[in-house]
C-alpha cells in the first residue's frame, strides 16, 4: 500500500489560503461571466486575464515596498502613515499624509500596472471585438489581482496564528477589497475598449480609463486608512452601479472589429425581428423562470402573442 503524500506545513497552509481566496474570485467570475449564456469572450481569454492579474501582484508589492522605503528614507518620523492600517485623526497631517500614500503610491502603482497591461492587450488583441469584452476582461484581471492579494493576507493570518480574526478578514476581503478591484478594473476595461475603437477613439477615454479608477482607488484606500470604512464602502457603490447599468446597454455589444479591422458604423444593427427575439430571450432566461419551466413556456407564449399584436397594429 502506497504511503500517503504529506505536504509540508507551509505548503498546506498556502494551499488553504489560496482556496479561501478563490471563493470570492469564483463568486465574481460567476456573477459577470459564468452565468451568462452569451459569453462573447472565450474561456481561454478569461483564464489569461485571471493569470495576468495574478502576475501583477509581485510587481505591485515590489513597487509599493520601494515607495515605502523611499518614504522612510525621506521622512522616517512619518513612515507610520504609510504602513499603519487605521489611523486616528488628531491633526491635519493625520489626513494629508495617508492621502499621499493612498493616491501617489498604492493607487498609482496598482491602477498603473493594470492600465499598462489592459491598454497593450486591447491595442493588439483581435479577440476584443465588443465594448462589453473590455468589461469582462477587466473584471478577470481584477479578480486575479484580488485572488493573490487575498491569498497573501490569509497566509499572514495563518502564520501569525490570528485565527480569531480570520472570519472577519475573509468577509472584509470578500465584500470590500475584491469588489473594489473588480469594479475599478471593470471601469478601466470599458474605457480602454472604447479607446481601442476607431470611431470612438479619443484621448478622453484613455485618460478616463486611468484617472477615474485611480481616484476611486485612492479615495477608497484613504478612507479605510483614516477609519472611515462606511464611507469607503459607499465609494464602491458608484462604480458597481455603473457597471451593472452598462451590462444591460445595447451599445456595449456592438461588434466593432472584424478580422482585425474596425467597422465603420458605430451603432448596433437592429430591426423589429431582432428586438422581438431579444425580448423573447429575456423572458425565457428570466431568473424567475429558471426553476419553473412551465412558467417560462407560458410567459414566452404570452410575450410572443403580445409582440404579434403590436406588429399588427
Amino acid at each position: 500500500m502506497a504511503e500517503p503524500i504529506i505536504l509540508p506545513a507551509g505548503a498546506a497552509i498556502a494551499i488553504i489560503a489560496f482556496l479561501l481566496a478563490l471563493l470570492p474570485a469564483g463568486f465574481f467570475l460567476w456573477l459577470w461571466y459564468l452565468r451568462r449564456r452569451d459569453r462573447s469572450v472565450p474561456a481561454s481569454v478569461m483564464a489569461a486575464a485571471f493569470v495576468s492579474g495574478l502576475l501583477l501582484i509581485p510587481a505591485a508589492f515590489w513597487l509599493e515596498e520601494g515607495g515605502q522605503k523611499i518614504w522612510a528614507f525621506l521622512s522616517p518620523a512619518t513612515v507610520h502613515y504609510f504602513s499603519t492600517d487605521t489611523l486616528a485623526l488628531f491633526e491635519l497631517q493625520d489626513a494629508i499624509l495617508p492621502a499621499i500614500a493612498a493616491f501617489l503610491i498604492v493607487a498609482t502603482v496598482e491602477e498603473g500596472l493594470r492600465y499598462i497591461v489592459l491598454r497593450v492587450w486591447f491595442r493588439f488583441s483581435k479577440g476584443i471585438d465588443q465594448i462589453f469584452d473590455g468589461l469582462i476582461v477587466g473584471v478577470g484581471v481584477g479578480v486575479g489581482f484580488a485572488t493573490l492579494e487575498n491569498t497573501l493576507y490569509f497566509l499572514d493570518l495563518f502564520r501569525g496564528g490570528s485565527f480569531d480574526t480570520l472570519v472577519f478578514v475573509f468577509f472584509l476581503r470578500f465584500a470590500i477589497s475584491t469588489l473594489a478591484h473588480v469594479s475599478f478594473s471593470g471601469l478601466m476595461g470599458v474605457w480602454l475598449a472604447k479607446n481601442s475603437l476607431e470611431f470612438l477613439s479619443g484621448r478622453r477615454y484613455a485618460l478616463m480609463a486611468f484617472f477615474i479608477p485611480w481616484f476611486l482607488h485612492g479615495l477608497f484606500d484613504w478612507l479605510l486608512t483614516i477609519g472611515m470604512s462606511m464611507y469607503a464602502v459607499l465609494v464602491l457603490l458608484a462604480p458597481l452601479l455603473v457597471l451593472i447599468g452598462w451590462a444591460g446597454q445595447s451599445h456595449m455589444f456592438v461588434v466593432h472589429r472584424r478580422n482585425g479591422k474596425t467597422l465603420a458604423a458605430g451603432e448596433a444593427v437592429s430591426s423589429r425581428e431582432v428586438r422581438a427575439v431579444n425580448k423573447l430571450m429575456q423572458t425565457q432566461d428570466s431568473p424567475w423562470n429558471k426553476y419553473a419551466p412551465w412558467l417560462s413556456r407560458t410567459k414566452t407564449y404570452q410575450k410572443m402573442l403580445t409582440l404579434i399584436r403590436e406588429e399588427e397594429l
